[in-house]
């Protein structure tokens, strides 16, 4: 099982493979794109709290930019991890500074001016909500 990210009911990685499919085809790459996964729940929730930014070193990139998502096709371990920067102020959390890391991609991804500012009470209500969430709540 692994984490699906959802903005304003919107999944991420619709988002991500549109901005990514029109600089694959400029560059005549008719490649399949956007087949994200994301990261273990385990990790995300239960034994760390990545969007809280506590996480593995593992799942921290460069810069201070945590996996959002792996690519779910590579084959080779780390290829292609979709991360951000992810900022946690007293009134919003901003993800930004969206960074694509291919090993096999020969070019930079650029992901522009994407953001996502989020109320911080809300953000920290969806994660809480998810950490103390059982399988009876989720099936019933």
């Amino acid at each position: 099982m692994t984490a699906a990210i959802y903005i304003n009911g919107v999944d991420l990685r619709m988002i991500i493979e549109k901005i990514e499919a029109e600089q694959l085809a400029r560059k005549g790459l008719h490649i399949r794109n956007g087949c994200y996964e994301g990261i273990s729940s385990f990790i995300a929730f239960d034994n760390q709290n990545h969007f809280l930014c506590k996480t593995l070193d593992d799942y921290i990139y460069s810069n201070q930019r945590y996996t959002l998502y792996d690519y779910k096709y590579s084959g080779i371990p780390g290829d292609h991890s979709l991360t951000c920067k992810i900022a946690i102020g007293p009134k919003e959390v901003i993800w930004y500074d969206f960074k694509n890391f291919s090993k096999v991609i020969s070019f930079e991804l650029n992901y522009g001016e994407l953001e996502f500012h989020f109320c911080v009470d809300q953000y920290f209500d969806a994660i809480n909500a998810v950490r103390n969430n059982t399988a009876g709540n989720i099936y019933s």
